[in-house]
């Protein structure tokens, strides 16, 4: 972790779980990220207005996230304090996941090396889905990659390929070790929960 404090910034996680939403700001975009049912991510970008990243995951599944995924609850509402807040924000939400065969999607500009300038926004979001599993005791986050990211997600996540009688390559991440290795984020802890990310928001220095 980069402890050069201009290069870091702060995801409030413990309010993204109790009032289901939480302003991520940098230099270069400031984001809303919002959490519905422990298990649906959203993020929108707060200048444009626009949504521009998912992440959906499902705990009472076999396999948590993967291709193919439908959201288990796509109709759950937006948080009272989302709305009560950004409420006269006009936010497009019928655009929203318009690749809903996969779990796990970031819109390309918002990617490491894209144009807005923003690094490891898909760590942050699985650091989310990680230590909300941690909270609801998971042990083994399970998914499917999409594609050919099976090396991203064992490289990133440490993620280890699991047995199965089939054809199709299923990864587990072990929650409890892997939440606190992420490479690009700190957890900070109050009385012993999580209740910030510290993030790096620059590319590597390799």
């Amino acid at each position: 972790m980069d402890n050069n404090p201009s290069n870091c910034h702060i995801l409030n996680y413990r309010k993204l779980t109790e009032d289901g939403c939480a302003v991520f700001e940098t230099d270069s975009v400031n984001l809303i990220f919002t959490l519905r049912g422990c298990c649906m991510v959203d993020v929108f970008d707060l200048d444009s207005s626009t949504p521009v990243a998912y992440l959906d995951f499902d705990m009472k599944r076999n396999v948590m996230l993967g291709y193919a995924f439908g959201s288990p609850i796509i109709g759950l509402p937006f948080s009272n304090q989302f709305r009560k807040t950004f409420g006269k924000i006009i936010f497009p939400f019928r655009d929203l996941r318009p690749r809903h065969d996969v779990g796990f999607f970031i819109e390309k500009t918002y990617r490491n090396k894209g144009e807005k300038g923003l690094w490891n926004l898909d760590e942050m979001m699985m650091a989310i889905a990680l230590e909300t599993a941690f909270e609801e005791g998971v042990k083994v986050f399970t998914l499917k990659p999409t594609g050919d990211r099976t090396r991203y997600y064992r490289s990133k996540f440490r993620a280890q390929i699991r047995p199965t009688t089939g054809n199709d390559v299923i990864l587990g991440i072990h929650v409890r070790p892997v939440r606190k290795k992420l490479e690009h984020i700190e957890l900070q802890e109050v009385d012993g929960k999580t209740h910030f990310f510290r993030v790096t928001g620059h590319p590597d220095i390799r």
